[in-house]
């Protein structure tokens, strides 16, 4: 993730990074959602790809080739503060709440919000610099969209 890092420091600016690598900074960010409780489900991988196939707009092998190289990010410790950072300077902050309702969905398809996924909720409500307001809005947002899944 760090050489991912450099190469955006690199770029002049955030449009010259191609979708697919907007899509690893996301997606590395769902899996430290999902892996912040311990346990990866089959079910949160399934939904992590399937909002990279739906509402990123990448096809079945963009999809599983963004998955498979943020979860090799992720092995090699990806640092939650460098992360949030380069998508909070990269990312308007209209698409950092649709982010924020993505990761919402992760940490909510179970059902269950344990104190590790409220923690890291909390912690990256103020990593992006959100309001308890926006935070509870994106939250509320994911239910729905999960809801529709059903």
């Amino acid at each position: 993730m760090i050489s991912f890092l450099k190469k955006i420091k690199e770029t002049t600016s955030f449009e010259d990074i191609n979708n697919h690598d907007k899509a690893v900074l996301i997606t590395s960010l769902m899996i430290e959602c999902a892996n912040v409780d311990g346990s990866f489900s089959s079910k949160e991988k399934f939904l992590i790809k399937n909002i990279l196939k739906n509402k990123l707009h990448l096809d079945d092998d963009q999809a599983e080739n963004c998955f498979s190289e943020s979860i090799v990010s992720s092995d090699k410790s990806v640092e939650i503060y460098s992360l949030t950072k380069e998508i909070r300077d990269n990312f308007s902050r209209e698409e950092i709440l649709i982010i924020f309702q993505y990761l919402w969905e992760v940490i909510l398809s179970d059902n269950v919000i344990d104190d590790f996924e409220a923690s890291m909720m909390t912690k990256l409500t103020g990593l992006f610099h959100l309001t308890g307001k926006e935070n509870a809005e994106a939250r509320k947002n994911a239910k729905e969209s999960l809801t529709k899944k059903v």
